[in-house]
């Protein structure tokens, strides 16, 4: 996967991993290990789903250990995990503009489940 550059620097957004948003059935294995090997994203146990496609999506949450919830950014940023290199709201095939994906993706409701799937 390319290293993609979303909006998130230039306007100090923190939509992706505040919380962390993966596919219900991502594998614990998969979640980035800190330099001791202790995994970085702590299970929030809640599914929620995005309002435009509650038939088909669910995503996992997660509170990552690398977030300043002070600043809202990334307190390593630069040595981010690859899982976070590879994350954007852009999609570079898009005919919309960064700004257009990045208010998309920021006006997007999710929608807690009750429960855990």
């Amino acid at each position: 996967m390319a290293n993609r550059h979303g909006p998130c620097m230039e306007k100090k957004c923190s939509w992706c991993c505040d919380p962390v948003k993966v596919p219900a059935n991502f594998s614990d294995e998969k979640i980035p290990l800190d330099k001791e090997g202790k995994r970085i994203w702590r299970d929030r146990e809640e599914i929620v789903v995005p309002e435009s496609q509650m038939e088909t999506v669910r995503l996992k949450t997660f509170d990552c250990d690398l977030l300043d919830t002070q600043t809202g950014k990334c307190s390593d940023y630069e040595n981010r995990p690859e899982i976070c290199r590879n994350t954007s709201c852009v999609d570079e095939k898009s005919t919309k503009s960064v700004d257009e994906q990045h208010r998309e993706t920021l006006e997007e409701e999710l929608i807690p489940l009750k429960g855990k799937k």
